[in-house]
């Protein structure tokens, strides 16, 4: 594109509403200059202000709605009282969480709460770590629930969307501190109605707390949408009429100030026996009175199916379609739990082959090393390989009936759009330690055939190598011979390196328009020396078309794609 084409496709985005417009890698100075010459004095279309009250994390929104329906923030990511989780944070290890983090949002949570308060650890560094692990395991929202300002901010920055904090009240340090922050970072934030003389006295004292809140922040330039007020839950062992309360305060969040409302659980029913029948009848009652969201354990079936029911009695949008749902989902569960059947694992089996491909993986699913690459368990993976390697268990049988089989299950899923980048790499990692440990254990056999040498490379004067450095770690786990050549790499020595090493496949990759050319260079050099490798191309800006043009061997979009890629050219 030359800088005089940049330029209009500029003009053209602007008059579309773009407000900002600019060049990526590769784009020259020429062309940032003709772009700004004539964008220079255009009229800058200003959106229409709107604001929702939607969370978001990187694949998914969740919109909160005074009417909508009921939504459950799940509780289970806390350490408090769970000397299990505990001890794994101690030690650095997120598997647990990953566990309940998927748990929950299969449970039905659309948001999830993420609490790191103990003692022994980081706050700080264990709340990034992980927000970025639960954020790369499930699509919900989070909500991050510290009383620590530093904790809260670095949380806020690193999170890839937007967050829900839990919580902002009338007390001094609260109001005067995290109240910026929230601005700062665009964030909803749950009103908590207390004030340095602890809790409110009467509703009367609630509803001042919560006025002076949503003041100020109005007052700082937040908006109206940007608040949900907690409905504070005391005992009502204590206090006979906390239920009655909470139940005020919720009804006048809703139908005076149109606020949406969120309270926990755990409080109504804390010292009697029995406590779940509490928490639902006390669930029931405050959606009756408008209660937007509970923080809660979205495992608890009683709970949940209550939340569900009384969204449909309330007549909610969809809520009859999604209690069926539930239900009907509730009812395989239930029957696939109630059914034993006894199959026989590849490494265990004598022989007789399943009779298809979702039968094999039937005989496995549940199998520990199985779910650990489904689930990119990096901490457990090496426990559950020594394990199975103690029963009886060959290295090669581990391999290829437990680890590949899940590392195929993981591109059915991304190709599903099921999995995303962030699952393929976990999956893609876990799945290389577990290989790095078994291979000293592999047998050599001089009759054995060699699996094909793959040359990969991102091509001259280009830097870019996560998407490259993806491909090879998902070959490698198949168990191919790559050759990495790294970035910025010279055509000729691509080429000189493949016809050196015999080399079965050249893959190269590219991020730049400026620099996708040099493929065309590596077909034409290898036509020119005779190299009899075949080239496979990809990167953001490669297309199928391209790779047709310069004659390249194939093209695939992203690595789980170029597996299947490279058994396909391999095999003709």
């Amino acid at each position: 594109m030359t800088p005089e084409e940049f330029a209009e496709a500029g003009v053209a985005l602007v008059k579309a509403g773009a407000a900002i417009v600019g060049g990526c890698c590769g784009t020259t100075k020429e062309h940032i200059r003709a772009l700004a010459d004539a964008v220079r004095g255009m009229e800058i279309l200003k959106p229409l202000a709107t604001h929702r009250r939607i969370l978001a994390s990187e694949r998914q929104n969740v919109e909160i709605t005074l009417d909508g329906g009921f939504i459950v923030v799940g509780e289970r990511i806390n350490p408090t009282g769970k000397k299990k989780l505990q001890a794994e944070l101690r030690e650095g290890r997120l598997d647990l969480v990953r566990e309940m983090a998927m748990a929950q949002e299969e449970n039905g949570a659309r948001i999830l709460d993420i609490n790191m308060g103990m003692n022994g650890i980081d706050e700080k560094e264990m709340m990034k770590q992980v927000i970025y692990e639960v954020s790369s395991t499930v699509d919900c929202p989070l909500c991050i629930d510290t009383s620590h300002i530093d904790v809260m901010e670095e949380a806020l920055r690193i999170y890839p969307g937007r967050a829900l904090i839990n919580s902002i009240s009338l007390e001094s340090e609260k109001i005067e501190k995290m109240l910026p922050i929230a601005k700062k970072y665009g964030a909803m934030f749950v009103l908590l109605p207390l004030s340095d003389e602890g809790l409110p006295k009467d509703g009367e004292e609630k509803k001042h707390i919560i006025e002076t809140v949503y003041d100020r922040a109005m007052e700082m330039g937040m908006a109206h949408e940007d608040i949900v007020v907690d409905g504070l839950v005391a005992t009502i062992g204590a206090n006979p009429e906390a239920a009655r309360e909470c139940y005020e305060t919720i009804a006048y969040c809703k139908d005076v100030r149109k606020l949406p409302t969120i309270c926990g659980l755990s409080n109504i029913s804390f010292g009697l026996p029995e406590r779940m029948y509490v928490n639902t009848a006390f669930l029931t009652m405050a959606i009756c009175e408008g209660l937007t969201m509970a923080i809660a354990n979205p495992s608890q079936e009683l709970l949940m199916n209550a939340a569900f029911a009384s969204d449909m009695l309330l007549h909610r949008p969809d809520s009859d379609i999604r209690y069926i749902e539930r239900m009907n989902r509730l009812a395989e569960q239930k029957a696939e739990y109630e059914t034993v059947v006894v199959k026989k694992t590849p490494a265990e089996s004598t022989g007789q082959k399943e009779s298809s491909g979702a039968d094999a993986i039937d005989a496995i699913k549940d199998h520990p090393i199985f779910t650990a690459v489904l689930k990119g368990s990096k901490g457990t993976i090496l426990d559950e390989v020594k394990k199975a390697l103690d029963a009886g268990v060959k290295p090669d049988a581990i391999i290829n009936d437990y680890l590949i089989a899940a590392i195929n299950e993981v591109g059915v899923l991304f190709d599903k759009k099921k999995y995303f980048l962030p699952q393929l790499i976990g999956s893609a990692n876990t799945m290389k330690k577990a290989i790095d440990y078994l291979e000293p254990m592999l047998e050599r056999r001089e009759d054995a055939g060699q699996m094909p040498t793959l040359v990969i490379a991102t091509v001259e004067g280009d830097i870019h190598d996560i998407g490259k450095n993806l491909v090879v770690l998902m070959l490698k786990n198949y168990g191919y011979n790559v050759i990495d050549m790294g970035k910025d790499v010279p055509c000729e020595d691509i080429v000189d390196t493949a016809i050196r090493e015999d080399a079965a496949i050249i893959g190269l990759s590219a991020l730049m328009t400026t620099t996708m050319m040099r493929m065309q260079d590596v077909v034409e050099i290898c036509k020119a020396k005779g190299c009899k490798s075949k080239v496979i191309i990809g990167g953001a800006c490669i297309t199928q078309s391209f790779a047709d043009e310069i004659g390249a061997d194939g093209y695939s979009r992203d690595a789980a794609e170029c597996v299947k890629l490279v058994e396909r050219l391999l095999a003709n």
